[in-house]
């Protein structure tokens, strides 16, 4: 299996360092979350996986290489999955590099607790490879709820 070029130990401790340094004290922030990477795996020479935050939580797929350099940031990318296509959006972080992400919730605000989080997170990498029951796509109500799925 390729290496990420970004490394997942690195990815979290960088999101640690931005919860630590810029979000504190602020109303987006649930306290009762920390950051985490669940689920990450090998899909058509990428890394892909969740990321979890007190702030928000996003599929994200990781290089293997200098993949996606050339791309600005805000660009988008469609990557297709077993369930159906997924639109990425290309993020350039200053000590990270540059690596793809989808947004699967804004806010963390209302999420219990970790458990919850983690719980959620591994449904939907489990429902990115299942097949969808018409070529319509995954919608993300389907991708967070499994509805749709064979």
């Amino acid at each position: 299996m390729p290496v990420p070029a970004i490394n997942i130990e690195a990815l979290v401790a960088r999101y640690e360092k931005i919860r630590a340094e810029r979000m504190q004290g602020l109303p987006i922030v649930n306290p009762v979350l920390q950051v985490e990477a669940v689920g990450f795996r090998e899909h058509e020479g990428q890394h892909l996986g969740v990321l979890i935050t007190p702030w928000f939580m996003n599929l994200l797929l990781l290089p293997t290489g200098d993949d996606w350099e050339e791309e600005a940031q805000g660009n988008t990318v469609d990557w297709e999955f077993p369930g159906g296509p997924v639109e990425f959006t290309v993020s350039v972080d200053e000590e990270l590099g540059t690596f793809l992400s989808a947004i699967l919730f804004r806010s963390m605000t209302d999420m219990p607790d970790q458990e919850t989080a983690r719980a959620i997170a591994e449904e939907i990498m489990k429902n990115l490879f299942v097949k969808v029951r018409d070529d319509k796509g995954i919608s993300r109500r389907a991708l967070l709820s499994g509805l749709g799925t064979a």
